[in-house]
């Protein structure tokens, strides 16, 4: 309790974030449905996605200044893309609200791990606490979103009104977001670095950027489509979300148990056991023809385990990895490559099922999520040798 009240602005901050976002996101999904939309809403999410993967583009302007300053500019920026979820009807202004939504979410995500790594550097003794709290706290929050928003349009109505309701509050909470906490650090770089948008060591940088972006398509490979190939073997509509749900709460506390300090102590280690393990069990599944059912259960079982440790595992990683002087570059590479390799992965993998079978996309997922951990572990090592001989 003592951890949680020493770092309260913090946590609150990255808690009510992930809060307002799920709730618009779910409630968005709902309102374009409703209307017979739903193109619109995928051309806002492609927008999105575009425009957040450009926010590597930004990072030098980022480094340059204040995190609160950014913060409240870009909580704008972001709120004026979520407002305008309210209008349906036109492909302009879908593709205009998902790339301020994109830029304004991506950006403000980077504030919010500048300001965890800052703390981190003060209070080393808090670590991994503080590197895995966002995680656990997106989980925690898109669950509350999710309950929250099915709770109020069953208590009062699924009516537009209520949908815009719901939305136009959402963008108010971007904006009342408590920035006063955010720190007024800017951020220092090498005078080298400030007239270019990628680190000094550019080889290295997009030897990283590729990598992420395979991870992002490796990662977004199954989740989307997950209900359907549960529907694929045989679950009915209602086992389906029962499934899901349960899953959800499976990778929220399992976000708890690699935050057990055996976890912080070479974490590139773990990272490729973890990843190595899973992909295993994984592709076993994927190859065994009778009880699909079953063997499909266990699997995003596994996945729901793995896929936390992957995101927890790989930012306490990147703590000890990225150079200092660089730091918001790389989290912005990060991010970038991931949104890139979502917007990939996603449609290869309903491709990929469309043409063979789950099974197939099991092995695949498991098999590239086994070069996942060790790309990283090594690249990791490549990091840190090039630390030692500086």
């Amino acid at each position: 309790m003592g951890t949680l009240k020493k770092y309260k602005p913090l946590l609150g901050y990255i808690t009510l974030f992930y809060l307002v976002m799920g709730i618009s996101k779910y409630t968005q999904i709902l309102y374009f449905q409703q209307n017979g939309r739903l193109m619109n809403f995928s051309l806002a999410y492609s927008a999105m996605a575009v425009a957040g993967s450009l926010s590597f583009l930004v990072a030098n302007l980022l480094e340059k200044v204040a995190l609160r300053k950014v913060a409240n500019t870009l909580g704008l920026v972001y709120a004026v893309g979520m407002f305008l979820r309210v209008f349906f009807q036109s492909r302009v202004v879908a593709i205009i609200s998902g790339s301020l939504s994109g830029v304004g979410a991506a950006i403000l995500i980077l504030v919010i791990r500048r300001w965890l790594y800052l703390e981190a550097d003060r209070n080393s003794q808090d670590r991994q606490f503080l590197i895995s709290s966002r995680y656990t706290l997106m989980q925690i929050a898109s669950l509350l979103a999710t309950l929250m928003t099915g709770l109020i349009l069953f208590a009062i109505s699924a009516s537009n009104r209520v949908y815009v309701i719901i939305l136009i509050a959402s963008a108010l909470g971007i904006i009342l977001l408590p920035t006063g906490s955010v720190p007024s650090d800017e951020i220092k770089i090498e005078k080298r670095s400030r007239a270019i948008t990628l680190p000094d060591n550019r080889v290295r940088g997009l030897l990283y950027l590729g990598v992420v972006i395979f991870m992002g398509i490796a990662t977004s490979l199954v989740d989307p489509i997950a209900p359907a190939i549960l529907r694929s073997v045989g679950y009915s509509v209602a086992s389906v979300s029962l499934t899901m749900a349960i899953l959800g709460i499976v990778a929220m506390l399992s976000a708890f148990l690699f935050q057990l300090p055996v976890f912080n102590r070479r974490p590139d280690n773990y990272f490729w056991l973890i990843e190595s393990v899973s992909g295993i069990i994984i592709i076993f599944c994927g190859l065994m023809k009778r009880n699909q059912a079953i063997w499909t259960m266990v699997a995003f079982g596994v996945m729901a385990v793995e896929g936390t440790g992957f995101f927890i595992l790989k930012e306490l990683i990147e703590y000890e990895m990225f150079p200092k002087n660089e730091l918001v570059l790389y989290l912005g590479l990060a991010q970038s490559g991931f949104l890139i390799g979502d917007a990939i992965g996603a449609p290869l993998g309903t491709t990929l099922f469309q043409l063979t079978n789950s099974r197939v996309l099991l092995v695949v997922y498991g098999t590239m999520i086994m070069l996942c951990g060790f790309l990283y572990k090594t690249l990791s090592r490549s990091f840190r040798r090039d630390r030692c001989f500086r």
